[in-house]
C-alpha cells in the first residue's frame, strides 16, 4: 500500500524551491520565447488583468518581472488542475466547466492545453505525489497554503489577493439572517480561492443533516449548485475557487449517483463594469438577484485602476449610488489610496438586492472619509443598517501584510440602530488560531460594545467604541508643565519692530492660546525671558553678555519690582517663574489650559527670520509636556488629538476656564514610550509627524477661515489614529 502523503505538506512538495516547481516555470519562460500557445495565452493573460485591474505589475520590485508572475500563476494553476483531476477520480465525478472562462467566455483560453504544452515525463511525477493524497484531507486552506508557497507576496499583494480564513469566514456566513439554509441564494461577488462559498456549502450540508425528510444526496447536490455562487475576476482565482467548492460538495458526491456537477463559480466582473458577460448555468442564464451576498471584496486601491475602469466606476455605481465623497479636478472616487472596497460593497448591494449581507472589511473605515458614505446606513434613498460589527481589534487575522480587519453585517431596508452593536474580539490565554469558528472561539476573548458617532449630531462621523473613552482614562506618567508666567507683559512681551533693539540671545518665539491648533502653530509672538530657570542670579552675565537687554530691564525695573506675585520673591528684579530645565526640552506637546480648546502640538524649535533658530517657550497661557524623545512627543500627540482622548477630555472637563488643566489631563492615559508597543508607537509617531507637515501648508489664511476649513489630506491620517488608539486602548485591561 502507498503511503499517503500529508495534505498539510503539500506546499513544501510544490513550492518555490522545489524540483517541480524550478522545472515547470523554467520550461515555461523557456516557451515564452518560441511557442505559440503558452506566448498567446501569455499575451491574453496580460491584457486579461490589465483590463480588469490595472498595471498591477507595474510596481513590482526588481527580480520580479511580468513572465516570472505569469510562470508562477500558472505553476499555481497546473497544481490546482492536477488536484481538480485526482478529486474527480476519487468521488467518480467529472467537473463539466474546468477551463475558467466556461459558463462566462471570459478569458478564452484553455490552460489544459498551455499545461500539456509546458509538461514533460519527469513532471508526470507530480500527478504520483497528488495521486497519493486522501482527499478528506484537502480543504480550501491547504490550497492557500500551496498558493502563498508558489506565488510571491508582492504579486499578491498586486492583485489584492488575501486568503480570508475558514473561521472568519464561518463567522462572516453565521451572521446572515437565514430563515431556510437549503433552498436560499447565497453569493460571493469577490470569490478569490472560494472559502466562504465552502463555508456556505457546509452550513447547508449541515442544514440537510438536521432535517427528518432530507432529500437524496443527489438532489441536495442539485440544490447546492443552484444556490451556492461565486465570482472573481482572476481566472487562476476561479480554477482555485471551483475545487474548493468541488472539495466542499465531496462528502455528498460519494453517496450521489451522478456521473458529472458543473460547478456554479464564474469568470467575470461581479459589477459589470469592465465586462458584462451573461452567466450561463446549467444551460440557462443565472438569476441577477439572490438572498444574500458574503465575501471579502477586493482591496485595492482607486489609483490602482486603469482610468476606463474609474471612468466607468463614475459613469455607473458611484453616480447612481452618489459615491463620490470627495472632490477635486475630477471628482475623485476617494482619496488616491482609499481602497474600493466600500463601493464595491455598496454597490454589490445595489445590483443583487439581497435581504441582508456579511463582509469583511478594514476596520478602519470606522474612521474618517473613506467609510463615510457605509457609516451613513443609505443605499441611495432606502436605509442600510449596520446590524453587527465583528471587531478583530488587533488581532491581524491575515497577517501583517493587510491592515486589521472586521465583520460587517448589513441589513437592507431596516433602520439603523444606534449605538451599532460590537463583538471585539481579542487575545486569550491561547495562541489566536482563525482556523474554523470553533478555535477562533476557543482561542479568543470576546466583549460586547457598540460603536457610536464622535459627533452626535452627524451620525456618519468617525464610529468609536464606546467603552474606549473609560479606558482613555488612566494613570499618567508624564509630568505636566506650566508655561512661563512673568507677571508684567507690558515688559517682557516685545513688538516685533523692537526684536532688533535687543541682543537675540534672550528673546524667544512665545505661545499663546491663539497659536496652538492641532498639529500645527499659528504663528508666535516674541518674548524676553532673561533667565534660564527660576531664581536664577545670571544678573553679572546678562550685564556684561547683553548690555542692551540689560539697559532694557533696568529701565524698567521699577515696574518690575511692583510686581506682587510671592514668586518672585527671590532671583534677581527681573525674575520670572513657570520656568524650568523642563521648558527648555528638546520636544514640547503644548495645549492652552484656558477656556476649551483640546488642541495638542509638538513644538520645538522655529526659524525665525528676526531671531534665527531658536526653541520655542510656552507661555503663561499653556500646559506642556516636555521631553528629548521626539518620537515620545508625537506618540503623547497622537493620543491626545485623537478622537477617543477628545470625547474623554470633553466628559472630565468642568467647562469652565480652566478646562485643560494638569488635574484635567493628568487623568488620562498617558504611557511612558517604553511602555507602548514598539510597532504601534513608531505608526502613531509618524502619523502625527505627517499631520505636523499637513498643517502648516493650510496656515495662510485668518484664524477664523482656518476654524472653518477641513483639510481633506489631514482626514486620513486623523482616521488612521483613531482606529490605532482604538486598539492600543482595547488592549487594556
Amino acid at each position: 500500500m502507498r503511503n499517503q502523503t500529508h495534505a498539510d505538506r503539500l506546499s513544501d512538495r510544490f513550492e518555490r524551491g522545489s524540483t517541480a516547481y524550478r522545472q515547470y516555470t523554467g520550461r515555461t519562460r523557456e516557451a515564452l520565447d518560441n511557442d505559440p500557445t503558452v506566448t498567446t495565452a501569455f499575451e491574453m493573460w496580460q491584457s486579461f488583468l490589465r483590463e480588469s485591474h490595472g498595471d498591477v505589475f507595474g510596481d513590482l520590485p526588481d527580480g520580479i518581472s511580468v513572465e516570472s508572475a505569469f510562470a508562477d500563476a500558472l505553476y499555481y494553476d497546473f497544481l490546482v488542475e492536477r488536484l481538480l483531476a485526482h478529486v474527480e477520480a476519487t468521488v467518480g465525478v467529472t467537473v463539466m466547466n474546468r477551463e475558467p472562462g466556461s459558463n462566462t467566455g471570459a478569458f478564452d483560453v484553455d490552460l489544459a492545453a498551455v499545461h500539456n504544452t509546458i509538461v514533460g515525463a519527469d513532471l508526470r511525477r507530480v500527478d504520483d505525489t497528488i495521486e497519493s493524497l486522501d482527499i478528506t484531507a484537502l480543504d480550501e486552506s491547504i490550497l492557500h497554503n500551496l498558493f502563498e508557497s508558489v506565488v510571491s507576496q508582492q504579486v499578491r499583494l498586486s492583485l489584492g489577493e488575501y486568503y480570508t480564513p475558514r473561521g472568519i469566514a464561518d463567522l462572516a456566513v453565521e451572521t446572515l439572517s437565514v430563515d431556510d439554509f437549503a433552498a436560499e441564494t447565497v453569493l460571493d461577488p469577490g470569490c478569490g480561492s472560494g472559502v466562504f462559498c465552502a463555508a456556505v456549502i457546509e452550513h447547508k450540508r449541515a442544514s440537510y443533516a438536521a432535517a427528518e425528510d432530507a432529500p437524496a444526496p443527489a438532489q441536495q447536490v442539485e440544490a447546492i449548485t443552484n444556490s451556492v455562487f461565486g465570482i472573481d475576476l482572476n481566472p487562476i482565482a476561479v480554477r482555485s475557487a471551483r475545487l474548493a467548492y468541488l472539495l466542499a460538495l465531496s462528502p455528498l458526491l460519494d453517496d450521489a449517483a451522478i456521473d458529472a456537477v458543473e460547478i456554479p463559480v464564474f469568470l467575470t466582473d461581479a459589477l459589470g463594469l469592465t465586462r458584462s458577460d451573461s452567466l450561463q448555468y446549467g444551460g440557462t442564464r443565472v438569476a441577477s438577484t439572490v438572498d444574500h451576498l458574503v465575501g471579502n471584496p477586493p482591496w485595492l486601491t482607486w489609483s490602482a485602476l486603469p482610468d476606463r475602469v474609474r471612468a466607468a466606476w463614475r459613469d455607473g455605481p458611484a453616480d447612481r449610488l452618489d459615491l463620490v465623497t470627495h472632490h477635486g479636478a475630477d471628482a475623485k472616487l476617494g482619496h488616491a489610496n482609499d481602497d474600493i472596497s466600500v463601493p464595491f460593497v455598496l454597490a454589490c448591494l445595489d445590483r443583487y438586492a439581497p435581504d441582508d449581507a456579511a463582509f469583511v472589511l478594514k476596520r478602519g473605515i470606522t474612521k474618517g472619509p473613506a467609510g463615510r458614505r457605509l457609516r451613513e446606513q443609505r443605499l441611495n434613498d432606502s436605509p442600510l443598517a449596520v446590524e453587527h460589527v465583528h471587531d478583530f481589534t488587533d488581532l491581524r487575522p491575515f497577517g501583517d501584510a493587510r491592515a486589521g480587519a472586521a465583520i460587517y453585517s448589513f441589513s437592507v431596508d431596516r433602520e439603523p440602530c444606534r449605538p451599532v452593536p460590537v463583538t471585539a474580539w481579542s487575545r486569550g490565554s491561547a495562541s489566536p488560531a482563525f482556523t474554523s469558528a470553533e478555535r477562533l472561539t476557543q482561542t479568543l476573548e470576546r466583549e460586547e460594545t457598540g460603536f457610536v458617532p464622535v459627533d452626535e449630531e452627524d451620525p456618519a462621523s468617525s464610529w468609536l467604541r464606546r467603552d474606549a473613552e473609560r479606558r482613555a482614562l488612566g494613570e499618567c506618567s508624564h509630568e505636566i508643565r506650566h508655561g512661563v508666567k512673568d507677571d508684567a507683559r507690558d515688559v517682557f512681551e516685545i513688538e516685533p519692530e523692537r526684536v532688533t533693539d535687543l541682543e537675540p540671545d534672550r528673546v524667544f518665539p512665545y505661545l499663546k492660546s491663539r497659536h496652538v491648533v492641532k498639529f500645527g502653530l499659528f504663528g508666535h509672538d516674541y518674548r524676553l525671558v532673561p533667565v534660564d530657570v527660576a531664581n536664577e542670579d545670571n544678573e553679572a552675565w546678562l550685564r556684561e553678555a547683553c548690555p542692551r537687554t540689560y539697559a532694557y530691564l533696568d529701565d524698567n525695573r521699577e515696574a518690575l519690582e511692583a510686581r506682587s506675585s510671592s514668586w518672585l520673591d527671590n532671583g534677581t528684579f527681573y525674575n520670572v517663574f513657570g520656568l524650568g530645565e523642563y521648558t527648555w526640552a528638546e520636544y514640547k506637546v503644548v495645549w492652552c489650559r484656558l477656556g476649551y480648546k483640546p488642541h495638542f502640538v509638538v513644538v520645538s524649535t522655529v526659524d525665525d527670520e528676526r531671531l534665527g533658530k531658536k526653541p520655542v517657550v510656552p507661555g503663561d497661557h499653556c500646559m506642556f509636556i516636555g521631553t528629548d524623545d521626539e518620537r515620545e512627543a508625537h506618540v503623547l500627540c497622537a493620543l491626545l488629538n485623537s478622537s477617543i482622548y477628545q470625547r474623554t477630555l470633553d466628559d472630565v472637563s468642568s467647562g469652565g476656564k480652566a478646562s485643560l488643566s494638569k488635574s484635567v489631563v493628568s487623568r488620562l492615559e498617558l504611557p511612558a514610550i517604553e511602555d507602548v508597543d514598539e510597532g504601534v508607537a513608531t505608526r502613531l509617531a509618524d502619523l502625527s509627524r505627517a499631520a505636523h507637515g499637513i498643517v502648516p501648508e493650510h496656515t495662510d489664511v485668518s484664524k477664523r477661515a482656518y476654524n472653518r476649513t477641513t483639510i481633506e489630506e489631514l482626514e486620513p491620517v486623523r482616521a488612521e489614529i483613531d482606529a490605532l488608539v482604538e486598539e492600543l486602548l482595547a488592549r487594556r485591561e
